[in-house]
């Protein structure tokens, strides 16, 4: 619960729970023009004081996501009920439900203390995530498959390196963009690849 009080100390706005920021904003520009008037004060100016919607994005938005286990170490980001077997190969099962915030390998992938090797001949990596952007940092040539919310990948979507709809090839180690959008919004991302050898370090998020 949050209040909101004047210059005089007389609560002027009372708010319980999460969300009212246009409206918080609001109440606070205008006690603000309040006091200047009553302080003969001019104020330096009238622009909004915060930018809301990309206060709401950076609050909210996922945080860059570890695939190696030393740099994922108390992140509490890897979903799947196997989690990390360092050095090990681990067989990931297909979630039944996904979580916020964490990713879920599906297949067989090697533990590294810094990224997951596909060894399986066919693997994927699903995601529920909030952000305008969603990048991965792979090596090791590979093509991938980019699914939106059980789609594939619309072209509103669609990240800078993506190529003939919804395929992502990686030839060489980077960050490959891959969702690119106006707003930032919650989606289930799944990336499906073929053939054994890709490499994942991180997502990063925008």
């Amino acid at each position: 619960r949050k209040y909101i009080a004047d210059h005089e100390g007389y609560i002027r706005y009372d708010h319980i729970g999460e969300g009212g920021y246009q409206e918080s904003e609001k109440v606070i520009q205008k006690l603000l023009e309040e006091r200047s008037m009553a302080l003969g004060i001019q104020m330096a100016s009238t622009s909004s004081l915060v930018d809301i919607e990309e206060f709401q994005h950076t609050v909210f938005r996922t945080p860059e996501l570890y695939f190696g286990f030393k740099f994922a170490q108390n992140r509490n980001q890897l979903g799947s009920d196997e989690g990390f077997q360092p050095g090990s190969i681990v067989s990931y099962s297909e979630p039944e439900n996904i979580v916020l915030h964490k990713f879920y390998p599906i297949g067989n992938w090697k533990n590294y203390d810094d990224s997951m090797e596909l060894v399986s001949e066919v693997g994927s990596i699903k995601l529920l995530y909030n952000a305008k952007e969603v990048n991965i940092v792979t090596e090791n040539n590979a093509e991938l498959e980019i699914f939106l919310d059980g789609k594939p990948l619309p072209g509103e979507y669609a990240g800078k390196d993506i190529i003939n709809g919804n395929t992502l090839k990686v030839s060489e180690a980077g960050l490959y963009n891959i969702i690119n959008s106006d707003t930032s919004s919650s989606h289930v991302l799944e990336i499906n690849v073929q053939g054994p050898g890709f490499q994942i370090f991180t997502f990063t998020f925008g």
